[in-house]
Formats: structure tokens, C-alpha cells, sequence
């Protein structure tokens, strides 16, 4: 359960509200479903469904057309599952690749017809203050401040954030740049494996697309590099091995990713081919294409931060922030019945 606040018992008695917030990114599709209620919301259930949505689009700004099929193909599936789940209230967010497309609109109709849901595709600030909103949940006050970092498949968001006294994290700078993974690979076309060679290629570029974000360390040092679920999932379960069981109790946990470890794994992700990367252990599968330009993206980072920082991996992401201003703008006047 993440507790959002305390209640009088009438509003502790209201019914919970099954909410499902639905994320149509650029290369997973994934549903989070919750019961949503005046003393806060809980998980049920989370369902992911691989899309790469805006391949072979990036360069004609458009969702190809086995794409677009392959989208509204994984939709179904995720409602089926909130019909499954007796979902009431769903919120369906698009970002990147339906952001850039110029027939993202078309899609978002499409979607409405065959399913009617409203799909509504929001900008990178959007989606970067959902991403703090849903990362701030699992921290505490010795990772202020944070650099939050969410590697997507069109773009990646920096979100600097701090903990006030009051125990509110405040967004002190953010950016979403279009230097998502899926993006990285139509443009720059790296070999596999990337080798420390074609990381090298990138370097230029990415010295200069970072720039904002050397602007944002250097004005606020952040004690922490925290990766927003996603690909951090995956670095941490194959140096920390598989979540704990406990977690199920405490959802929220975040694990830390040691810097001597991370260097290895950087590497032999780098210097792997596919079919290798796909036997690591902890190595999920829709996962070890692209993983190498995200171990680049981070490890891109982590050479700009003091020596001190922590690297971390939060389980939470933009779903949870969206679940959590549902939670607010929904339960909040229950509360004041």
C-alpha cells in the first residue's frame, strides 16, 4: 500500500476505486493496475508488452505501419486484462514516438474507436514531472539531492529533485531529450556488439545533446544517480540478482547498484554479442537488443557526477506518479466528506 495520507474512519471506509493508468511508450507498452482509495492506492497487478513502437519512424516521423498494428495489437491485450481485473477508472498515456509522429493522432483515434479509451499523448516536461512524481515514492532523505534519470526508447528525462523539510520532493530542474535508445540505434546504426569503439562514435554527440544536464549537476551536485525502473531493472537484477520476496511487502524499496560492479557489467554488456547478452543471467529478454546504448546513456552519466554519488535503481516510474495524481485529484475530496 502507498500510504498517501491519514484519514477520519468515514473516509477510510469509502470503496476503493480499481484504477488502471495505462503507458503507451515508444518501446513498451505496460499497465499498472490499483486499488485506489482516500488512504492511498496498492498495486494489483503490472502487464508489459514489447512494441517498439517508433522503429524504422524515427527519420520519417512516423509509426510504420506494422507498428501501429502491433500497438493496437498490445492495447487489446491490456484491456482485455483490465476487463479481467474489473478495472473502473483507466487514464492511457502516450509519450515520445506518439509525441513525434505526425500520425500520432491517427493512432490515439484508432485506439478510441477499437477500445474507447481517450489516449492522450503528452509533451517530455509532462512526462518527466510523472516520472518525479512516481520516483520521489520510494526515496528518503539521504539520496537529496537526486538526479533522476529514465531511459525511454524516443527520449530520456533528467529530472534534478530535492526533499523539502516538510518531506515534499520539489523539481529544482528537468529535461527530456530525444536521445532515447530506439532512436540512438536508427540514427546511429552501431554494430553489435557496440564495443568500447562504438561508444566512442556516439561520444561527440552525446557530449553535446548532455549539455543541459551538465548545466543541472553543476548547479545542484546531486548526491545520487537515480534510474527510473525500466533498464535499471535490469542492471540491478543482474548485479543484485532477482528482486527479494520481501519486496512484495514494501513495494517502494529502492536497491542500490554498486559503481565497482556497475563498471563490469558496462563493459562486458558493451563488448557482448546479442546472443550472449541474451544468456547473462538477470538478462530480460525484450531487453538485451538495445541495453547496450542504455548502459552507454548511463554510463555517459555517471562520468559527469561527483566521485561520491550513489547509483540506484527505483522500481517506480512514471506509471506510479500518474496512479499517484489519481490518487490526489480522486480520493482527496472523499476525504473531505
Amino acid at each position: 500500500m502507498i500510504d498517501a495520507m491519514k484519514d477520519s474512519p468515514k473516509s477510510a471506509e469509502a470503496p476503493a476505486i480499481r484504477t488502471a493508468v495505462v503507458d503507451c511508450g515508444t518501446n513498451m507498452f505496460s499497465m499498472l493496475i490499483a486499488d485506489v482509495s482516500p488512504l492511498g492506492w496498492e498495486s494489483k497487478f503490472i502487464l508489459r508488452r514489447p512494441v517498439f513502437l517508433g522503429q524504422g519512424g524515427f527519420q520519417s516521423r512516423i509509426i510504420v505501419p506494422d507498428r501501429f498494428a502491433r500497438g493496437l495489437d498490445a492495447l487489446r491485450v491490456l484491456h482485455q486484462a483490465a476487463v479481467n481485473y474489473g478495472v473502473q477508472e483507466v487514464r492511457v498515456v502516450g509519450t515520445s514516438a506518439l509525441r513525434d509522429a505526425m500520425n500520432g493522432d491517427v493512432f490515439a483515434r484508432s485506439v478510441r474507436k477499437l477500445l474507447n479509451w481517450n489516449l492522450e499523448i503528452i509533451d517530455g516536461e509532462q512526462e518527466a514531472r510523472w516520472i518525479n512524481e512516481g520516483v520521489a515514492l520510494t526515496l528518503s532523505a539521504s539520496e537529496s539531492p537526486a538526479l533522476v534519470m529514465d531511459i525511454g526508447g524516443g527520449s530520456v528525462e533528467f529530472i534534478l529533485t530535492k526533499r523539502k523539510a516538510d518531506g515534499h520532493w520539489i523539481v529544482e530542474d528537468l529535461v527530456s531529450l530525444n536521445v532515447g535508445v530506439a532512436r540512438l540505434a536508427e540514427f546511429g546504426k552501431p554494430e553489435d556488439p557496440l564495443t568500447s569503439a562504438g561508444e566512442e562514435r556516439y561520444r561527440e554527440f552525446l557530449e553535446d545533446a548532455m549539455a543541459p544536464v551538465r548545466k543541472m549537476i553543476a548547479s545542484h551536485p546531486p548526491v545520487a544517480l537515480v534510474g527510473s525502473s525500466g533498464s535499471f531493472d535490469t542492471f540491478s537484477e543482474m548485479i543484485n540478482g532477482p528482486v527479494p520476496r520481501n519486496l512484495a511487502k514494501d513495494p517502494t524499496q529502492i536497491q542500490t547498484i554498486e559503481s565497482t560492479a556497475w563498471k563490469v557489467l558496462h563493459e562486458r554488456l558493451i563488448e557482448t554479442p546479442v546472443q550472449g547478452r541474451l544468456k547473462l543471467q538477470g538478462m530480460a529478454p525484450d531487453r538485451a537488443r538495445m541495453i547496450p546504448l542504455s548502459s552507454m546513456l548511463v554510463n555517459h552519466i555517471w562520468r559527469l557526477l561527483p566521485a561520491d554519488a550513489r547509483l540506484i535503481r527505483s522500481p517506480f516510474a512514471m506509471r506510479e506518479g500518474v496512479m499517484n495524481e489519481i490518487w490526489q485529484h480522486l480520493c482527496n475530496p472523499m476525504s473531505q466528506e
